[in-house]
């Protein structure tokens, strides 16, 4: 299957208030917050080179600590099956994101590593992925990444 193309120097990111304020409502604020994660869902509009982000969907029951994350996959993609299907497939798999409890967020190694065996092993259906960490405050990391280049996206 062709992917859907969007040119990651000028596209749009729509992203709701109401859906960054959950987002942050997942920080790590104190010593014992384990980190959280989950999957970006969104709709694609080529034709204008924007993807909106409509859905941040999290599971409760994962293997976390305050510096690591292993999300569960299982409960991720049956909210995703979910998602999908009542949206007659306009809403699709856009990325990923989790928290980490430092003010400026950085990847680390392994988020790196993570976000280059999602890109080639997931599917979906346009050329990039988006990656958000939280940090502590409302400071955010957010980038595409297609395949071979992250590029930071300003909010």
């Amino acid at each position: 299957m062709k992917k859907i193309k969007f040119n990651p120097k000028s596209f749009i990111i729509s992203f709701n208030k109401e859906l960054f304020d959950e987002l942050l409502s997942y920080r790590q604020k104190s010593e014992n917050d384990c980190e959280t994660g989950g999957i970006l869902m969104g709709e694609l509009y080529p034709k204008s080179n924007k993807i909106k982000v409509t859905h941040i969907l999290v599971c409760e029951d994962t293997n976390s600590s305050r510096y690591g994350l292993e999300l569960n996959i299982e409960c991720l993609q049956k909210q995703m099956n979910e998602v999908w299907e009542k949206s007659n497939g306009t809403i699709t798999y856009l990325g990923d994101w989790h928290t980490h409890p430092e003010y400026n967020p950085k990847p680390s190694y392994i988020d790196y590593k993570t976000f280059f065996k999602n890109y080639y092993t997931s599917k979906f259906e346009q050329n990039i992925l988006l990656y958000i960490i939280v940090g502590q405050e409302k400071n955010i990391w957010f980038t595409s990444f297609n395949g071979f280049r992250f590029r930071k996206i300003d909010m």
